[in-house]
């Protein structure tokens, strides 16, 4: 008898995981900056949100520290929050975040971008692989 074994979907390396784990606007918009950027130049991108970095993938920006940059960037000219992040997720980056941030903000899943992933760590780092981390 042969035992078959169900095929998983192989997911392509990631060469770049953002972790975003506070509420403030410029750590928030360079994470969303480096991972545009990085998808631009056809690299695979992860963003993993942890703790009050888990505001960075709802729907609404409510919980963001330190806001005042958004007015800054918008008279200069640059992409603000919502661009970029668009931007990422229309090329192909992984959005997720860790269960126990969202249970600690108390986010439901309509709080949250339908492409967000609601995992814990282990998935994280099953997902992340050897790809380059970077804390926000």
């Amino acid at each position: 008898m042969v035992e078959l074994t169900p095929t998983v979907p192989a997911q392509p390396e990631c060469d770049l995981a953002l972790l975003i784990v506070e509420a403030r606007y410029e750590r928030i918009h360079a994470a969303y900056m480096l991972a545009a950027s990085a998808a631009a130049m056809g690299r695979t991108v992860l963003l993993f949100g942890m703790g009050a970095g888990v505001c960075a993938f709802c729907r609404e920006w409510a919980g963001l520290e330190d806001g005042a940059g958004a007015s800054m960037r918008e008279r200069a000219g640059v992409a603000g929050l919502d661009v970029l992040r668009d931007a990422v997720v229309e090329m192909g980056g992984v959005l997720m975040v860790c269960d126990s941030g969202v249970k600690t903000l108390g986010v439901g899943a309509v709080d949250l971008l339908e492409q967000v992933q609601v995992v814990g760590l282990p998935s994280f780092f099953d997902r992340a692989g050897n790809a380059r981390q970077l804390v926000f």
